[in-house]
């Protein structure tokens, strides 16, 4: 097996046992799987598989990405992801996350703890850096239960920047199998450290007694936007 690959499936195994550590405390646990469907210039581009486990204060927050055999003719991706933090304020806070991508031709994992993050590719190149202030992405993306003003946010190597550019009620009318109602809107605008731009909106709903992103749209200048949206007949 490939040094990425090992360390992910490593890493995984350890931070899913401190999971465990909370499960057993006397708060009962609750757990979560989610579906989301990506679409690029509607074409089922992919699909994110995320599990939540939750227990008092305390989460973990995994999840698969694949892309489809249409969408590898243009770009292969696999990826997974693992962050346990606590919620604080409305807000998750990270203590460790996972990040592993395999674009076909490079794997590369990035573990992220006590201020440092750890960068391992397959072709055998190693490199510690700082850990970036905020919460990881996937974790405030998906945890946050309302817009946020502004954050920052890291992926274990870069940071971001967010501000809130929108924010109000809309009512969502789409097709089964994705979520239909009233959801609230929150437009923000990512900043990175090069000064280059995306903008990314999420629609927040109450579903299965949680606020979730049931829908989210990633504009990128000059490339169709991708949009993910939230499978809630059907699924898991």
């Amino acid at each position: 097996m490939m040094l990425a690959g090992w360390l992910a499936k490593g890493t995984r195994v350890l931070l899913t046992s401190s999971l465990a550590a909370v499960a057993s405390e006397p708060q009962s646990p609750t757990h979560m799987t989610l579906h989301y469907d990506v679409e690029v210039a509607w074409i089922q581009a992919g699909e994110i598989v995320m599990r939540l486990d939750e227990s008092d204060d305390r989460y973990l927050l995994s999840g698969t990405v694949t892309t489809t055999p249409l969408m590898d003719r243009f770009f292969r991706w696999r990826g997974q992801f693992v962050s346990v933090g606590r919620h604080g304020d409305g807000f998750p806070r990270t203590d460790a996350y996972l990040l592993w991508g395999d674009n076909g031709k490079r794997q590369e994992t990035s573990v992220s703890f006590g201020g440092k993050t750890n960068i391992t590719t397959s072709d055998g190149q190693f490199e510690e850096v700082d850990l970036p202030p905020g919460s990881d992405f996937m974790s405030v993306t998906f945890l946050a239960p309302h817009c946020l003003v502004d954050a920052t946010l890291h992926d274990g190597e870069d940071l971001y920047y967010l501000q809130l550019t929108y924010a109000g009620e809309e009512q969502l009318e789409l097709k089964p199998p994705y979520f239909t109602g009233w959801s609230q809107r929150c437009d923000y605008k990512f900043r990175f450290d090069d000064g280059s731009t995306r903008r990314v909106s999420l629609w927040m709903a109450e579903w299965e007694g949680k606020r979730l992103p049931v829908r989210v749209r990633v504009r990128i200048p000059l490339l169709p936007d991708g949009v993910l949206q939230l499978r809630v007949e059907n699924g898991e």
